[in-house]
């Protein structure tokens, strides 16, 4: 009778680890320091320019709201300028991290192509909000103010409401980090369990269209402040992650390139 024999050798189609691709390490750099860039857009443009950080009470009033975006228009166009641009580094950013993504899984990698997907459509959330907000600076004296209204409560739910995509990629590289067995890992094991407590930290954002007021609202301690500190924390600290990874990445490449130098 024959007998199935079972093996720990890995699949044919995981390459042995010197024998992987070489990553373009200038690139990702580049990509991942993207990420403080868009950080730093945003400090600049929402915050110093827009005076967006905190949003606009949603308790405020119809006419109170059109009256804030008639006073501010030349630093709200001003800031979306910056945004647009700035707001367009998540893709590179989230981009960078994936690219490492691929080098811890094996076999088919569906987390790196499902995040690719995310990733993509991320970033459509990240440009509406600047868009938006140039939309109603553009000639605000002419529009209702309570179609003003209405469209400053959409920007900002697209800015805190469209937590999941998010907060799935975070899971995406949290097991891909996680189930990583490579001999030395891509990135630390306190990722993994970073990008999870991230995803679950993020949750209370989904709650702002039931509140006007109180910590749950699109201004408040919750919904706002503590969710866009975790979430654009988790930028920074991604980012000096991928950081790390692409000089380990170099010191792998010289590595490789010194034995096969020796052994010529």
């Amino acid at each position: 009778m024959a007998v199935l024999e079972t093996t720990d050798e890995p699949s044919r189609l995981d390459p042995p680890v010197d024998d992987v691709k070489p990553i373009n390490t200038r690139v990702v750099r580049l990509m991942a320091w993207s990420g403080v860039a868009l950080v730093i857009s945003l400090v600049v443009a929402q915050g110093l320019l827009m005076r967006f950080v905190p949003p606009p009470s949603p308790a405020m009033s119809a006419q109170e709201i059109a009256d804030l975006y008639i006073d501010r228009k030349l630093a709200i166009r001003v800031g979306t300028l910056i945004e647009c641009i700035g707001f367009t580094f998540y893709l590179t950013f989230s981009m960078s991290i994936v690219v490492f993504m691929r080098r811890m899984e094996r076999g088919m990698p569906v987390l790196t192509y499902t995040s690719m997907a995310n990733n993509g459509g991320g970033y459509v959330f990240f440009l509406l909000m600047p868009i938006t907000w140039a939309a109603l600076a553009f000639r605000p004296e002419t529009l209702d103010p309570a179609l003003m209204q209405i469209a400053n409560d959409y920007v900002w739910f697209v800015f805190i409401l469209s937590w999941p995509p998010f907060a799935l990629f975070m899971v995406y590289v949290a097991l891909a980090v996680l189930g990583d067995r490579n001999p030395t890992p891509v990135f630390p094991r306190w990722v993994g369990f970073f990008n999870l407590w991230t995803a679950v930290l993020i949750i209370p954002a989904g709650l702002v269209e039931f509140y006007t007021a109180g910590p749950f609202a699109y201004d408040g301690e919750l919904s706002f402040w503590f969710v866009w500190f975790v979430f654009f924390g988790w930028i920074m600290v991604m980012s000096g992650v991928t950081l790390r990874a692409c000089k380990a990445e170099e010191e792998r490449q010289a590595a490789v390139a010194g034995r096969d130098g020796a052994a010529a």
